[in-house]
């Protein structure tokens, strides 16, 4: 099972960077932020966004790059095209859209910004990346759905290959059940029962989906943990790394 570096982005941006290439140079499959305007906590400064993904593409080699996750609610899908696009380029391939149906609504209402419903909200979310996959060709694309409407649209250069999409469905079984229709991967809260259900759910669409779980807090059983996941079926487990970050070794060698 493969390991990524989900870093908790409070950190200023040397400290960020530095724990990158650490990540880099270790082996780690991933390296993930939280992507939100701000925090919970409004005395935490918040490093995440477009910028520091090509930033961190630059400066590392080999890892990948996986927004934990971007979303939807906070971008319109011609700034999702472009960015994930120019993010591929710079990266050589490596950046992969994580991206999610919303659920951290204090950033909504903060910049006044529409929150739909949670069936609106997982519908959209199945246009969006339906939508970017046809614009990602290269040729001009018309979509006509319920919420996501494109005329002649283009996103130019194309991606050089396909632009993976990991959809944070977290515990939601709607967004589950949505997701494996048509994400590449599926990332889903490290509860044992949610990856279960995850896993049945691909299993039973007979997509080729991955599935992925992610970890907010770093466990003391974390062997034990990683193993029961790779048990599971579960491909790739993102761990959060919290200050002072002294846990990338340790994550290394967990991989296998």
């Amino acid at each position: 099972m493969r390991i990524a570096a989900n870093v908790l982005p409070t950190a200023d941006w040397a400290t960020l960077r530095d724990v990158a290439v650490r990540a880099d140079r270790c082996g780690l499959d991933a390296v993930s932020l939280l992507d939100h305007y701000h925090s919970e906590q409004a005395k935490w400064s918040w490093l995440s966004g477009w910028s520091v993904y090509g930033a961190l593409a630059a400066l590392t080699k080999r890892i990948r790059l996986v927004p934990m996750v971007i979303d939807r609610l906070n971008h319109l899908p011609g700034v999702l095209a472009k960015e994930a696009t120019v993010l591929s380029a710079i990266s050589g391939g490596r950046f992969e859209l994580g991206i999610g149906a919303g659920d951290y609504f204090s950033e909504q209402r903060a910049w006044g910004l529409h929150v739909p419903d949670a069936a609106t909200r997982i519908a959209a979310l199945e246009e969006t990346v339906r939508a970017l996959r046809l614009v990602w060709t290269g040729e001009l694309v018309s979509f006509e759905g319920a919420h996501v409407r494109l005329r002649d649209a283009a996103c130019l250069p194309a991606p050089a290959g396909p632009v993976r999409v990991v959809v944070g469905a977290g515990k939601s079984r709607r967004l589950i059940r949505s997701a494996v229709q048509y994400a590449d991967e599926v990332n889903v809260y490290a509860d044992d029962e949610i990856v279960r259900f995850a896993r049945d759910e691909i299993e039973r669409s007979a997509h080729d989906v991955a599935l992925s779980v992610y970890k907010w807090d770093w466990p003391d059983d974390v062997e034990v943990r990683v193993r029961t996941w790779a048990d599971c079926g579960v491909d790739r487990a993102f761990l959060t790394f919290w200050p002072p970050y002294d846990k990338i070794e340790t994550a290394a060698s967990l991989a296998g």
